[in-house]
């Protein structure tokens, strides 16, 4: 019984732990998605969004489909993102995404999603999301967009 326990222990601890970072993509209410428009320097056109201290806290995702070339498999892009009012950042996060391929599957899957961070609007206002390269660019994007979940559920600790 004891070996049984360990044996699934460790898988069973790294789910949870997964799981918890899906609060952002998972729970609350989708409060809208916004497409993104690439730019000549491998980023996204900063985009306008208007946030209120009663869709706290907001979960920031980023959804996007890549290609299935071979060449791109096992490649990344990092970037960096920064929600800010006013001039002012508010919230920001470093985030890489890499092809979902492999070598027999290069197809991989049909499109990625991840958390970049969640925010504490405490102001009404319209606040200004910029994506800009952090390296070079290996995986080739499409229908880039960022889904906004209001109300989500998470850990008021990592509030800022």
């Amino acid at each position: 019984m004891r070996f049984l326990r360990r044996l699934f222990q460790a898988p069973l601890s790294a789910a949870c732990i997964a799981l918890a970072g899906c609060d952002g993509i998972a729970t609350g209410e989708q409060a809208g998605t916004i497409p993104l428009t690439a730019n000549a320097a491998g980023g996204f056109e900063p985009v306008a969004i208007h946030l209120t201290p009663e869709m706290s806290p907001v979960a920031f995702n980023f959804r996007a489909e890549h290609g299935d070339d071979p060449a791109e498999v096992g490649k990344w892009n990092s970037y960096r993102a920064t929600l800010s009012r006013d001039g002012q950042p508010v919230a920001s996060s470093a985030f890489s995404v890499n092809h979902t391929g492999s070598p027999d599957a290069p197809a991989g899957a049909p499109y990625l999603v991840q958390n970049l961070f969640t925010a504490w609007p405490d102001t009404t206002g319209v606040y200004t999301l910029e994506i800009v390269p952090a390296g070079p660019l290996e995986v080739t994007l499409t229908r880039a967009e960022i889904e906004l979940r209001r109300n989500v559920r998470g850990d008021d600790n990592l509030r800022p």
